[in-house]
């Protein structure tokens, strides 16, 4: 994915020399895939009693949709996330791809 946004010191953003459509389609699609994600843990939770009222809780079906329960809600809490909290996150991360050595601990002697 290509960046249309640059994270400033201050926190806030700025879009270069982007036009505005460019940038509301790129949010559009990001407001879309939330709640396409948002309707998706919906489904998997509706199953999910299902299968729990059928008597089926230990199925692997059930199983399955748990963690992809999980795996979607872990999403949908990230997006969620106050941007300093997803900044220090991409920062760590970033850190670690540059640095395999770095496993994002930090030592108490550092």
């Amino acid at each position: 994915m290509e960046r249309l946004t640059k994270r400033l010191p201050d926190g806030s953003y700025e879009a270069g020399g982007r036009e505005p459509g460019e940038i509301l389609a790129a949010l559009g699609r990001v407001e879309d895939q939330y709640e396409s994600l948002a309707a998706e843990l919906e489904l998997v939770r509706r199953n999910l009693g299902d299968l729990s009222r059928a008597g089926k809780a230990r199925s692997a079906t059930y199983a399955t949709l748990a963690g992809s329960r999980y795996m979607l809600e872990d999403m949908l809490r990230r997006l969620d996330e106050p941007a300093e909290e997803v900044a220090k996150r991409l920062a760590a991360l970033r850190r670690e791809v540059s640095d395999p050595e770095d496993d994002g601990f930090r030592d108490v002697e550092d």
